[in-house]
């Protein structure tokens, strides 16, 4: 078999090679130690073997999801790709989606593979999208993940901290408990102020914590208690960072003439110097 020539490429050749070209294991050891995707091209057979399969996975881990439904199932081989690239999970057969270590490298690089546990085997995918270690490792990569989570880490500070570190509206999701708690509730609303929204009334009428949201995006104000609403520092307080959130106010302030000049104040200020 003549090799690419310079003017050439592997991926061409196995591509528009007819079986006999796609089933010679030399040419396909050269083409997947060059580019490893290019597996996708070689004959069944050889997508099933062991030796032209890790060679192409060590250049490329993403050719996993080549490799034959006997080697997807190979712990060893898949721990190869995994470790170069913890997304590489996806392409394993589902009974190592339950596997700690495995899941481990996985969520470390995008915590929303925590999904794939509870789509592997049941009983075992459970113990995993329970395992605080886990959890934790996911959501600090992606606050998303919380989503996948057992429905009992959703009242674990530790992981509801780190959830709403990255996405303020999974406070939502947290238990009613973390949802009065101040400290959660601030990460949460130093994010976005939104967020609170999502807090228990006795925290959106603490007057700290509420500023803080304001500072954060003025149309928070619409969340706070109604006593902040009708208040002028906090009003002012949040036109300053948003002037349209002078909607939300109430006992007369949206309609206050000092108010609607403050307004435009800050809007001129805005289109001259951002905020």
């Amino acid at each position: 078999m003549a090799y690419p020539t310079a003017q050439e490429n592997f991926w061409s050749l196995l591509r528009d090679g007819d079986a006999q070209v796609r089933s010679d294991r030399d040419l396909v050891l050269r083409a997947v130690t060059d580019e490893g995707v290019t597996l996708q091209f070689a004959s069944e057979e050889l997508q099933d073997d062991q030796d032209v399969v890790l060679t192409a996975i060590q250049q490329d881990p993403d050719a996993l999801e080549f490799a034959s439904e006997r080697l997807r199932k190979l712990h060893k081989l898949v721990e190869v790709a995994v470790v170069k690239n913890g997304t590489t999970l996806k392409y394993a057969d589902p009974s190592l989606w339950v596997d700690k270590a495995l899941m481990w490298e996985a969520v470390r690089a995008d915590g929303c593979l925590l999904r794939l546990a509870s789509e592997g085997p049941e009983e075992q995918g459970r113990q995993l999208i329970a395992d605080k270690e886990i959890v934790l490792a996911a959501v600090q990569q992606d606050g998303d993940a919380l989503m996948h989570a057992a429905i009992e880490l959703r009242a674990d500070k530790d992981i509801v901290m780190a959830a709403v570190r990255t996405n303020a509206d999974l406070l939502e999701m947290a238990s009613e408990e973390l949802r009065d708690d101040a400290e959660v509730v601030l990460a949460a609303v130093k994010f976005d102020g939104q967020a609170l929204r999502h807090a228990s009334l006795r925290l959106r009428a603490d007057r700290e914590l509420v500023l803080e949201a304001l500072r954060q995006h003025g149309c928070a104000l619409e969340f706070a208690c109604d006593e902040f609403r009708a208040d002028r520092e906090m009003v002012r307080e949040a036109v300053n960072r948003t002037p349209r959130s002078l909607m939300f106010a109430l006992g007369g302030l949206k309609d206050d003439e000092e108010l609607q000049d403050f307004v435009r104040d800050v809007r001129c200020r805005i289109q001259e110097k951002g905020r």
